[in-house]
C-alpha cells in the first residue's frame, strides 16, 4: 500500500534477516506514534472483534492503552515489525503495572495482541517479538489469556505458564439457553431462531417459578458505584493476603477503568462494591450482556464473604439478562462457590511467566498473587 510511512530508527531497532540469507530485512522497533492507523488495520485482520469497529476508534484505544497510561516506560514499550518496504507487519502490545513484592516495588510488563502477517511468521516475528520483550528490564514479563501456541513460544524462551492463574469458571445463569449456546451457531437461521426462542421461553418460565437453577433472588446487601477512592481503600484491605499485589495509585486505576467503561462490544460496564454499613466487603466489575456471556474483569471479597460475593455477582448478572458469567479463578475462590457451583475449565487460556526471580516465580505458582483480569489483558483490540 502506498500510504505506509517510510521507514523510521528508533533506539530499539534491532536489524533480523529472514532464513533464505537474501537482501529481505525486518527490523523490530518501539511502537511510535504514526505506526497506530498500520496496527489497528493490521489488528481488524487478525482480530475478529476489531473488525465490528472503526479504524477511528481502534486508534483511539491505541493511543489511550499504549501512549497514555501513566507508567509507559522508554526501556518497556509495545513492539512493531517492519518489512524491508517499511510496511508494519508485526506488533506485540506492553503495557507495564508497578507491583509490591514483599515489601519492595518491582515493575510488571504485560503482552498481548501479538500479531503477525504470514510473511513476518515465516520469519519468526512473532518469537523475536517476544524475544525482545522478555530481555527487557521489567523484574516479572508476563502474557495474560494466551493461546496453546504463544505457550509453545513462551517456553521456549525460558517462561513457563502459571496453572494457578489459568484456571477460569463459567456460571450457568440461565441454564436452558447456556446448554443450547454450543449448538446455535451449528443450526441454519430459521432453526436456530426457534431453538433459541423456545431456550428462552423455558428459561423465562422457570425463573418466574422459582425453580431452583434457573432463578437467582437478590442477597440482602447493598450495593454503591465502585469509584476510584474505594477501590484504592478495598485493595488496601487485601494487600495483606499476597506476595505480589499491584500498587495502583488513583491515576492509574482512573485510567484503567475509563478504557473498560469505553468499551461497548462485551455489553454494559459495571463497577460495584458490597458494603456493610460503611464498610466495602466485596466488589466487582464485569460486563453483562443480555442473551449472552457476562465477563468478569475483577471480583474480590474480604476472606469469608467469598460466598456472599458470588451470590451477588451472579445475581447481578442474572438480573440484567446474562445468559451465563464467565472470569478466572482467584486462589480464594477455592472450595468456595465459584468452583462448588461453576463449571471450572483448568488452562482455558494461559497465563505465562518469564522471571530471573525464582521466589517470585513461586509464589506466583502458589497462588500468593493478585494477578486479576484488570492488571491483564484487556481485550480492547
Amino acid at each position: 500500500m502506498d500510504d505506509y510511512p517510510k521507514l523510521r530508527q528508533t533506539d530499539l531497532k534491532l536489524q533480523r534477516f529472514s532464513p533464505d540469507n537474501h537482501t529481505m530485512k525486518q527490523e523490530i522497533s518501539q511502537l511510535d506514534y504514526d505506526d497506530i492507523e498500520e496496527v489497528a488495520k493490521l489488528s481488524q485482520i487478525y482480530f475478529p472483534r476489531s473488525s465490528e469497529v472503526s479504524i477511528s476508534y481502534l486508534k483511539k484505544t491505541i493511543d489511550e492503552l499504549y501512549f497514555n497510561d501513566g507508567e509507559k516506560s522508554s526501556a518497556i514499550s509495545s513492539l512493531v515489525s517492519r518489512s524491508k518496504e517499511g510496511n508494519v507487519d508485526g506488533f506485540l502490545g506492553v503495557t507495564t503495572t508497578s507491583f509490591l513484592y514483599k515489601g519492595s516495588k518491582i515493575t510488571a510488563a504485560n503482552c498481548h495482541h501479538l500479531m503477525a502477517t504470514e510473511k513476518a511468521r515465516e520469519q519468526l516475528i512473532p518469537m523475536k517479538m517476544l524475544q525482545e520483550f522478555i530481555s527487557g528490564p521489567q523484574e516479572l514479563s508476563f502474557s495474560d489469556g494466551s493461546v496453546e501456541t504463544m505457550q509453545l513460544f513462551w517456553k521456549r524462551l525460558g517462561g513457563e505458564p502459571s496453572v494457578s492463574e489459568s484456571i477460569y469458571y463459567k456460571v450457568p445463569l440461565r441454564p436452558a439457553s447456556f446448554a443450547l449456546r454450543p449448538f446455535l451457531k451449528r443450526l441454519g437461521k430459521p432453526l436456530g431462531k426457534l431453538a433459541h426462542a423456545s431456550s428462552s421461553g423455558m428459561d423465562t418460565v422457570a425463573g418466574a417459578l422459582q425453580v431452583p437453577l434457573f432463578h437467582r433472588k437478590k442477597p440482602d446487601i447493598q450495593l454503591r458505584p465502585l469509584t476510584s477512592e474505594l477501590l484504592l481503600h478495598a485493595l488496601e484491605k487485601a494487600r495483606s493476603g499476597y506476595s505480589l499485589f499491584p500498587d495502583y495509585n488513583q491515576s492509574k486505576i482512573e485510567h484503567r477503568i475509563n478504557l473498560l467503561a469505553k468499551e461497548k462490544r462485551y455489553g454494559t460496564f459495571h463497577k460495584l462494591a458490597i458494603m456493610n454499613g460503611e464498610s466495602i466487603i466485596g466488589w466487582f466489575i464485569y460486563y453483562s450482556k443480555k442473551g449472552s456471556v457476562c465477563e468478569v474483569i475483577q471480583a474480590v471479597s474480604l476472606p469469608g464473604k467469598e460466598t456472599l460475593l458470588f451470590d451477588t455477582l451472579t445475581w447481578h448478572a442474572y438480573s440484567r439478562g446474562g445468559v451465563e458469567l464467565a472470569g478466572r479463578l482467584m486462589a480464594n475462590h477455592m472450595k468456595t462457590p465459584f468452583t462448588t457451583k461453576a463449571i471450572c475449565m483448568p488452562a482455558r487460556m494461559w497465563t505465562l511467566l518469564h522471571s530471573s526471580n525464582v521466589d517470585l516465580k513461586h509464589d506466583i505458582q502458589a497462588g500468593n498473587a493478585f494477578i486479576t483480569r484488570l492488571e491483564g489483558d484487556l481485550w480492547l483490540l
